[in-house]
């Protein structure tokens, strides 16, 4: 919640405790973007504005800058510029930047530095005593560090060399300051060495714990040198700009208004058709100061980072993100910035008087037009440029007509959030807030929308189709443009709400204490699962959750600790699940939403869990050698075991070892350097693929395994990535071996990045057990006692090439009956009948193909998954049968009526990832996979059932 709060644009509805705890660790780690960053800096120099006036003031800043280097790449959003405050500290922060990249720095930043130093706390930096803190004197006496201070602060390059950490909370009533109750600067490099030790005193043994817990996160957002001189590659692709139409700019805007302004038909559908993106672009324009300035405007868009084959990672696109708070357009690069002009970025003053001319040529006449959007967008440029009380009555808007004091805006914002709080009141459709809108609108504001490659897995995308979906959310879209840009003018709040869906409807609810995690998840639960409400309570399956009587009721989620109920133990210590809800009758009772299922806690005199009215106890169960411990839940009634994955389990694992690169710890997130070539959608409809990074592809599931022989069995890739990203997380790095040869088997391509930049700056990423692990997996590595231990997981169906076709339907039968569960009778659920196997011979040695819902009961849940295992197997009679008398066969594609596809996927992961050790094969459930040129339907010889085959 504190980056939403500090790090967007909230600037005068939430403010840190201090200086420092709004840079904390905790907080900063989080940052993805240099617009959030940025931000940040905006927010916490709002606190000192009025003592550092004139310093602060937009026209030193501009005097004080020896160069207008890079300055292109700040500019500001719309809905800022109508406030003179955010116009200072915007500048300012450009120009610690600049001062960071120039020897000897700046003297304004010098100055402002030398009012800001008494209110920062630096450690000694001493590996003896660095819990204490030095005193401003005796900082301002050690040149090296003040002078740096004084040079750098705020600047990415000073976060690079210093982390500030400290609790994540802070009291204001605790008056003694020190490295426990106030946030400190430390070096990044000794902050580094204190995560490997161990302390006996608690406020040391404190702050190492806080270099654990914050520094890898931290330190991979401000990791990259700056330089003054990148040279510009500037390029226009074709398809990718959004705006590069005469329809979609806002000149075009302005001149078909002007136009037609005593034309009472004009409309929005006319002038902008129904894509809410046009309106959306139109209304977040980016500015710039330069008075003066040659032509009013220049053209600019997205960065392009790094170039793939078939990719980019563009910086300044909405929905996309590099991971970092630096500005990328300084950032070191061996060939320069890569521009994708897009936009126009417009001069205020040349702006302002365009549209000084345009009202003024209204000659005070109401525009004819009553059309909501069309004066809802004049209305927004009026007030961002300052011409609100000289031109408002020229707008044709009903409830401006109702006001007392028609030129009084903070009249108008009451109005505009009435407006915007009824809407959402009857709004009971989809999930659209307030909140979500004005976090579109920030991101728009300081980015540029692109068509090719947008993310079509994105939060953004999802919002932007539920807008355009529905033409009402046009107004509603420029209700809360003109909301934003009334809270920056008047230095002003707006109450925030949740909206959850009961009784089939999305209704909203203002708490005592809003956070807006616990907002974004109780609409998503609500959304998903079925919750409904009766005399003001809310309730799920006749549990009260909620008591919403009162007009601001309290709405709290919790935390649940559960320890292992066997002695077995592993590396990790105990299992939290946060998210829960709790009975507000009783206070016993909790339940926990994860992948699907409800699982109901009771704390009683005796904890008892169940999920789905099954009892169940959480426990570390030992599978096999290669799946090793785990921490699960098993069944109170059977030794089947369940292992869930979601973003709200905790697993506390030791950390011993944690940051060891001969250990298993690596100081970055091994997750996030596995690279996956994914099927990808463009707005145009155009298939292609995108690199994603595995933990942008994490999501919750829930994984059965039966017992005894507890083969693992998946019903989805995606279960395979969660899996994965769960064992790295426990430390079990056998059980990451085998995911990790059941994920090649389903995927097009992964990619690994063991090491990063050239150089001196080359930064090793996967090191250790882990790099020992994937190089093992990828074949570039052997280990006889790795494949004794990993071998027994797969069938080996190559010791039987040459049994004849039915009696080796026989045996891949035997081992059908291994993936199912037992019953009560000790038996199998499921065991393939003779009929079935005669069926299935059939199928192979027909001379003629016949559809194959032509088969009774079994289709999908036997026949299917018998007839690809056969297919992947080396077997010389089966493969001269499917040859049909042709070459062999490499390929199988399997189609299936609309109704039976998810099925038949589950069907065929299940029982086709495991197969013959060290065999490459791959299986994929989305046909586009074939587009890949990696992807070969007829490989080059060795044939298919030869003894030594190469990747298809």
């Amino acid at each position: 919640d504190a980056l939403y709060a500090l790090a967007s644009f909230n600037y005068y509805k939430f403010r840190a405790a201090n200086l420092m705890f709004g840079f904390c660790s905790h907080i900063m780690m989080h940052l993805e973007t240099f617009c959030e960053f940025n931000a940040l800096r905006k927010n916490q120099l709002l606190r000192f504005h009025k003592q550092l006036q004139p310093m602060l003031s937009a026209a030193a800043c501009l005097k004080a800058a020896p160069t207008s280097k890079y300055r292109d790449y700040y500019f500001m959003p719309q809905f800022e510029v109508g406030q003179q405050e955010l116009i200072d500290v915007h500048h300012y922060t450009y120009l610690v930047e600049l001062s960071t990249m120039i020897k000897g720095g700046t003297d304004l930043v010098r100055l402002v530095n030398q009012v800001l130093v008494d209110h920062i706390h630096f450690s000694t930096q001493r590996r003896s005593n660095y819990e204490k803190m030095m005193s401003i004197d005796e900082f301002k006496s050690n040149r090296k560090y003040y002078d740096f201070f004084l040079q750098a602060f705020m600047s990415v390059r000073f976060f690079d060399e210093f982390i500030p950490m400290g609790f994540n909370s802070v009291n204001p009533k605790e008056k003694e300051i020190n490295s426990m109750s106030a946030t400190v600067l430390y070096e990044q490099a000794l902050a580094s060495s204190l995560s490997y030790r161990m302390e006996f005193e608690f406020d040391k043994e404190a702050i190492n714990q806080m270099a654990r817990t914050t520094l890898r996160r931290y330190s991979g957002r401000f990791n990259t040198r700056q330089e003054l001189d990148q040279p510009y590659k500037v390029s226009i692709m074709i398809g990718h700009g959004f705006t590069y139409t005469k329809y979609n700019t806002l000149m075009h805007f302005l001149n078909v208004v002007q136009c037609y302004w005593h034309n009472p038909d004009l409309n929005n559908i006319a002038v902008f058709g129904k894509d809410i993106r046009a309106l959306l672009v139109l209304s977040c324009q980016k500015v710039f100061f330069e008075k003066g300035h040659a032509g009013g405007f220049y053209h600019y868009g997205p960065l392009r980072t790094k170039t793939h084959r078939l990719g980019d990672d563009l910086d300044l696109a909405v929905a996309q993100t590099l991971g970092g708070a630096i500005p990328s357009v300084s950032a070191s690069k061996h060939d320069g910035n890569k521009l994708v002009l897009t936009e126009r970025v417009y001069e205020y003053h040349y702006l302002r008087d365009i549209l000084v001319r345009f009202f003024g040529s209204a000659k005070g006449q109401r525009i004819k037009t009553d059309n909501v959007v069309v004066n809802l967008c004049l209305l927004s440029l009026m007030l961002d440029f300052g011409l609100y009380e000289e031109h408002v009555a020229v707008l044709n808007l009903p409830f401006l007509k109702q006001m007392l004091h028609l030129r009084d805006t903070r009249q108008l914002q009451v109005a505009v959030a009435n407006m915007i709080h009824e809407f959402d009141k009857k709004n009971s459709t989809d999930t659209v807030t307030r909140m979500k809108l004005e976090e579109l609108i920030f991101e728009t504001s300081y980015k540029f929308m692109v068509n090719k490659g947008f993310p079509l897995r994105s939060r953004q995308n999802t919002l932007i189709q539920q807008l355009t979906a529905d033409p009402a959310y046009q107004q509603h879209l420029l209700m809360c443009k003109v909301n934003m840009s009334l809270c920056q003018i008047n230095k002003s709040v707006e109450v925030d709400y949740y909206k959850l869906r009961c009784n089939g409807e999305f209704r909203t609810v203002i708490p005592q204490n809003f956070s807006k995690t616990t907002g974004d998840y109780l609409e998503q639960v609500t959304r998903q699962y079925t919750f409904s409400e009766r005399d003001g309570m809310i309730l799920y399956d006749d549990l009260p959750l909620f008591d919403v009587r009162t007009a601001q009721p309290e709405m709290h989620l919790f935390t649940i600790r559960f320890d292992s109920a066997t002695s077995v133990q592993s590396m990790v210590k105990y299992i939290e699940i946060k998210n829960a809800f709790r009975d507000v009758e009783s206070g016993q009772q909790y339940v926990v939403f994860i992948a699907d299922n409800a699982l109901e806690v009771t704390m009683s005199d005796k904890l008892q869990i169940c999920i789905n009215k099954i009892a169940i106890e959480v426990a570390t169960v030992y599978f096999n050698e290669a799946i090793s411990f785990v921490p699960c839940f098993s069944y109170a009634d059977s030794e089947d075991v369940i292992m869930f994955t979601s973003s709200n389990i905790h697993y506390k694992v030791d950390n011993g070892g944690q940051f060891c690169s001969d250990y298993y710890g690596m100081k970055h997130e091994l997750i996030e350097n596995i690279v996956s070539k994914e099927v990808f959608v463009d707005l145009n409809d155009e298939h292609g693929f995108k690199d994603f990074k595995l933990s942008e592809l994490r999501t919750e599931s829930k994984t059965v395994v039966h017992a005894p022989d507890y083969l693992l069995q998946v019903p989805h890739r995606q279960q395979l990535i969660n899996l994965l990203d769960f064992a790295i997380y426990v430390r079990n790095l056998s059980f990451f071996v085998l995911l990790l040869f059941l994920l090649r088997r389903c995927s097009v391509q992964l990619d690994y990045i063991f090491e990063e930049g050239r150089g001196t700056n080359k930064v090793v990423k996967i090191s250790g057990p882990w790099a020992s692990a994937i190089l093992y997996v990828i074949g570039n590595r052997s280990d006889e006692h790795y494949d004794e231990i990993f071998s027994k997981q797969f069938f080996d169906l190559e010791q039987h090439n040459r049994l004849p076709l039915r009696e080796f339907i026989s045996v891949l039968c035997d081992n059908f009956k291994q993936y199912q569960p037992k019953g009560d009778d000790g038996r199998y659920l499921i065991v393939p009948t003779a009929k079935q196997k005669a069926f299935l011979e059939h199928i192979v040695t027909a001379e003629e193909c016949f559809h194959f819902s032509e088969v009774g009961s079994g289709k999908t849940k036997v026949i299917l998954p018998l007839l690809c295992q056969m297919f992947l197997s080396n077997n010389q009679d089966a493969h001269r049968h499917l040859a049909r008398g042709g070459k062999p066969k490499t390929a199988l594609v399997i189609l299936v009526p609309e109704h039976l596809l998810p099925d038949a996927k589950t069907q065929v992961f299940r029982y086709c990832l495991n197969l013959n050790f060290r065999d490459e094969y791959r299986v994929y459930d989305d046909i586009f996979a074939l587009l890949h040129d990696d992807v070969e339907l007829d490989p080059a010889p060795p044939c298919r059932y030869s003894f030594s085959r190469g990747p298809p």
